[in-house]
């Protein structure tokens, strides 16, 4: 049993073993060639032949073992080390080659670094604009792919546009961006050039200090610069220190910036750092020194100015080819187009004869079911619509009977808020103390008539709530005015007493009855006396008289309260609705429908109300109600 397992086993492994080994040495090549692409990298700021040469390796081992991805990396790095070196239509030749593999193989990173290596050899080349709005592209994709760290470098490459603009505060701007982002995924590099950027954004705008600040920070970090950077930091601080006129500190950083320029063999660092250094000679009144680091600037701006004139004539070429291709391309995927159109053309139109001959078919068969379905369609629509139209009028006979109820509501709060704030005062007044037991039981004795007159208005209240639930209704009879404003007076006997106003009842024998809903008549006399309460001070009074007419009877309601304005008696007079309310004698508050309800309810009993006041010395309210018919037999 056991030397069948082995054998089983034995032949499994042959087996698997060249697919194995195959895999092994796919991944064994890749981690060489990215080992290869990082050694280019360092070369190509010293040593240009030889990272060039390591790149063909590469691509040559891509192409033979038919690895895309990788090829584009190369294709992407070799882009990159051209650029360093200044050669910017080799750069954008291997950019673009590179971009457009990536994009085959639906590598959104890889896509997005080779746009950027595009826009950077624009940029170099001093066309900013595009520059800038070829980085926004690649911000695009970055933030489609959430991407979130890559942007860190697109940052850094707008801040160097907007730094050649003389765009200062946008350049700061991205610049915060990017040390956001490079601080919270540890991207060494960035920080790097985040100070350095930083640095000559301090320099323009003449912050020397902080200048200083940023380029040190780049040549104290734990994790050295690469050449380029450092040559760049040293730069800074050489002509921010001459700025200051520390000239010793500012030859020995110029020097410094020199060695490592031509160590990376950069044009352009080797240009800048020149003209440094001649000026810092100059101001040091080394006059021979300064000429001879002029003439070596010199020369390196003619380099720089025939490379930058060159590589401007070979960009233009490659972007007029890339156009070509691109209408090439166009006119090849219209002309696709055309033929797929005609296909589909065919296609649709025996498409379409089929479904002609279906909707024929269908209609013949419907036409007989048509008149039928429409009657039948006829009758539901009318059953709809007599629904509807019941619907409607039950909905309009709901929300008037909310209405109503709300309505209903608020008058039982307002009646019931003058007798209950007299009894609470009372209470109080005894809880503290500032009556004597004297006073309190003759308080006490008022307070138990004030409960009862209370509790005889609350079971009126409800009574007529209930009557009215199925909306405002009148219920109209014969009703002895004097005896229901007597029984309304006690319940706010007591907080006339606390107010100290005189409430005078002048009673008159043989008065006729009234025609008038009891229960809108209370609503009415509550609302009129505790208006008068509120608005009468301390020490006046509230005089309660009757007249009769030959088919009215009056209500007198006169105070000697604060009054009112022509503005408040009009604002009464016109308004339906609620009214402002203002605060009492003694800060008693209102609802503002008092006056409200007492209208509506006299314009449902027939009746009418007249109102006279005078600012400061009081008001009169005159309520004419109908006399009741007599009755023969009585």
């Amino acid at each position: 049993m056991f030397k069948n397992l082995f054998i089983f086993l034995a032949i499994g492994f042959l087996t698997l073993s060249p697919r194995v080994c195959t895999l092994w040495a796919q991944n064994t090549s890749e981690e060489h060639i990215k080992a290869e692409l990082l050694k280019a990298q360092e070369l190509s700021y010293s040593n240009f032949d030889e990272a060039i040469t390591t790149l063909t390796n590469a691509y040559l081992y891509t192409k033979e073992h038919e690895i895309p991805l990788l090829t584009a990396e190369v294709l992407y790095t070799a882009g990159w080390i051209y650029y360093v070196k200044g050669m910017y239509d080799e750069s954008l030749t291997h950019f673009v080659e590179g971009r457009n593999l990536f994009r085959e193989q639906g590598d959104y990173t890889g896509e997005g670094k080779a746009l950027m290596g595009n826009g950077l050899v624009i940029q170099a080349l001093d066309r900013h604009k595009e520059a800038i709005a070829i980085f926004s592209e690649v911000m695009k994709i970055y933030n489609a792919h959430q991407l979130e760290e890559k942007k860190a470098a697109v940052f850094i490459n707008l801040s160097i546009s907007y730094i050649e603009q003389r765009e200062f505060d946008k350049a700061s701007e991205v610049l915060e961006e990017a040390r956001k982002l490079a601080e919270r995924n540890n991207l060494t590099g960035i920080l790097h050039h985040y100070h350095n950027k930083s640095g000559e954004v301090a320099f323009q705008i003449k912050d020397f200090d902080s200048a200083i600040k940023h380029h040190q920070a780049v040549l104290d970090d734990s994790q050295e610069a690469n050449a380029w950077e450092k040559s760049y930091a040293y730069a800074g601080l050489a002509q921010s220190h001459l700025a200051l006129n520390n000239l010793e500190l500012a030859e020995e950083y110029a020097l410094e910036a020199m060695s490592f320029a031509k160590g990376s063999q950069s044009i352009w660092d080797l240009e800048r750092n020149s003209a440094i250094l001649s000026s810092v000679y100059a101001a040091r009144g080394n006059a021979e020194r300064a000429y001879e680091a002029l003439k070596e600037n010199q020369r390196y701006r003619d380099s720089l100015y025939d490379i930058k004139t060159t590589q401007q004539i070979n960009v233009m070429r490659l972007e007029e080819k890339e156009i070509e291709n691109q209408q090439l391309t166009a006119a090849m995927e219209l002309k696709e187009t055309e033929l797929n159109s005609k296909r589909t053309q065919l296609i649709a139109l025996g498409i379409f004869a089929l479904l002609l001959v279906l909707i024929l078919f269908l209609t013949w068969k419907n036409y007989k079911q048509k008149a039928r379905f429409a009657e039948e369609l006829h009758q539901k629509n009318r059953v709809i619509e007599t629904n509807q139209a019941t619907l409607l009028k039950r909905n309009n006979a709901l929300s008037k009977l909310d209405e109503h109820k709300n309505k209903l509501f608020t008058i039982i709060s307002h009646d019931l808020r003058s007798p209950i704030s007299s009894i609470r005062q009372v209470l109080v007044l005894a809880e503290s103390g500032l009556v004597s037991p004297e006073e309190f039981a003759k308080l006490t004795g008022d307070l138990k008539k004030q409960t009862d007159a209370t509790l005889v208005m609350i079971d009126n209240l409800l009574k007529w709530s209930h009557s009215q639930l199925e909306g405002v209704l009148i219920n109209p009879s014969q009703v002895d005015l004097v005896e229901i404003v007597s029984i309304v007076l006690e319940t706010y006997s007591a907080g006339a007493e606390l107010k100290d106003i005189h409430l005078t009842h002048t009673r008159q024998k043989d008065l006729p009855f009234i025609l008038v809903d009891a229960g809108h008549l209370s609503v009415i006399l509550h609302n009129l006396i505790s208006n008068a309460l509120k608005f009468t001070p301390s020490g006046k009074r509230i005089e309660l008289s009757y007249e009769q007419q030959s088919a009215w009877v009056k209500l007198i309601i006169a105070d000697e309260g604060t009054g009112m304005s022509a503005e408040k008696l009009n604002e009464i007079k016109s308004n339906q609705e609620q009214i402002l309310s203002k605060v009492g004698t003694e800060m008693e508050i209102g609802t503002g429908l008092g006056l409200m309800v007492v209208k509506q309810f006299l314009e449902l009993n027939d009746a009418t109300l007249e109102i006279e006041s005078v600012p400061g010395k009081g008001s009169t309210f005159v309520v004419c109600f109908k006399k009741a018919p007599v009755d023969p037999g009585s």
